[in-house]
């Protein structure tokens, strides 16, 4: 199910959190603080002009996932086994566990997700190029 779908398409200079440098995961989690929140301004700033996102449902756009947002209600999330690694100069991997408590309209979506993003760098500006979120057997 698609959580946070990274929506994952603007540039993250708009936004004062990611002005500054972070960490990997204060990135991450900064991003699925503003999904759980609701912060579609900041949410979507987040994405590169040519994201995608895979999910169950197939593939998603950085619309998609920002439809996602709208009809999401999550009470909590909590990132663990949270690993990353730079492929090349300008990108990085990020690979995860979320425990979600949540719904996505009237569905309960609760449960833990194995998730991947991969983000870019565009001069000092990350922006999530991927993202893809499987539920967790």
């Amino acid at each position: 199910m698609r959580m946070m779908t990274l929506v994952v398409a603007t540039a993250l200079v708009a936004m004062p959190a990611f002005a500054k440098p972070m960490s990997p995961l204060a990135r991450e989690t900064a991003i699925w603080q503003a999904f759980k929140n609701k912060q579609a301004n900041a949410f979507g700033a987040m994405f590169a002009p040519n994201y995608v996102g895979i999910y169950a449902e197939g593939p998603a756009t950085a619309a998609t996932d920002m439809q996602s947002l709208k009809n999401s209600k999550i009470a909590s999330f909590k990132i663990a086994n949270f690993n990353s690694r730079m492929i090349d100069a300008e990108d990085m991997l990020m690979t995860y566990s979320v425990d979600v408590k949540g719904t996505m309209g009237k569905t309960d979506v609760s449960g833990r997700y194995w998730a991947a993003s991969l983000w870019h760098r565009t001069g000092n500006n990350w922006l999530t190029a991927y993202h893809t979120e499987v539920k967790a057997k």
